[in-house]
């Protein structure tokens, strides 16, 4: 290491509420680097996805059934949009 240079900063762990596919933690990432300690993702789909481009993070799933007392503490808390179809709060096509 240079004299000059300052010491390395520690990467941060990321949570990642409402993941999607992870567009958004992947720009997280890109931007402060870190490792993604856990996702929270409902939709099957989706967390396909997440599983295959991240093993090993666990999808803690239904965030309104987590007890958060027992997960990770993270650096960063991302959050995308949660699907208000799947939370029952829009209807599953609109009419007209």
């Amino acid at each position: 290491m240079r004299a000059d240079l300052p010491p390395a900063l520690p990467q941060p762990s990321i949570g990642s509420l409402c993941s999607g596919y992870g567009g958004l933690d992947l720009g997280v990432q890109a931007v402060l680097g870190g490792t993604i300690a856990w996702h929270a993702e409902v939709d099957p789909g989706p967390a396909r996805i997440l599983s295959r481009h991240w093993p090993g993070v666990p999808n803690l799933g239904d965030i309104t059934a987590v007890n958060w007392a027992d997960v990770p503490e993270v650096c960063v808390l991302t959050a995308g949009f949660p699907c208000q179809r799947r939370l029952g709060r829009r209807p599953p096509r609109r009419a007209g």
